[in-house]
């Protein structure tokens, strides 16, 4: 099949001197999160990175209460204070604080088991020896 030749042509385009081009858009600056001194070279999109001491927190804290080992209390609610301060002072930069602060909870909690329970022992000493 054959198409039937277009009877006018386009005429050339022709300029007549410099093309205006529009002002090319201005966006605003990016807003930049402030990140904790030392990481620098990690990108400031929002991107925000767990707490190491909150996860050790929250998993010491669970193992004192399943395992009975309860020294390890103290630890974890020192470690999840701890965190819990970092966090708070790096606004924008960690996203686990309820892992820090359940870690601190968690130790406080067994922390006042081990502390009960040495109490208990020290009491049933006293009283046994002084029969």
């Amino acid at each position: 099949m054959t198409y039937p030749e277009p009877t006018t042509r386009p005429a050339p385009a022709t300029h007549s001197g410099p093309t205006q081009y529009p002002e090319p858009t201005r966006y605003p600056e990016p807003t930049r999160y402030q990140l904790q001194p030392g990481y620098q070279d990690l990108p400031a999109y929002g991107v925000l990175r767990d707490h190491s001491q909150a996860t050790v927190a929250l998993v010491l804290g669970v193992v004192a209460f399943c395992t009975g080992f309860l020294f390890l209390s103290p630890i974890a609610w020192w470690l999840g204070r701890q965190a819990v301060r970092e966090i708070d002072a790096a606004p924008g930069v960690y996203n686990n604080r309820g892992m820090a602060q359940a870690g601190q909870i968690c130790g406080l909690i067994g922390t006042i088991l081990l502390g009960a329970g040495l109490l208990f022992v020290l009491v049933t000493l006293v009283f046994v020896v002084s029969v």
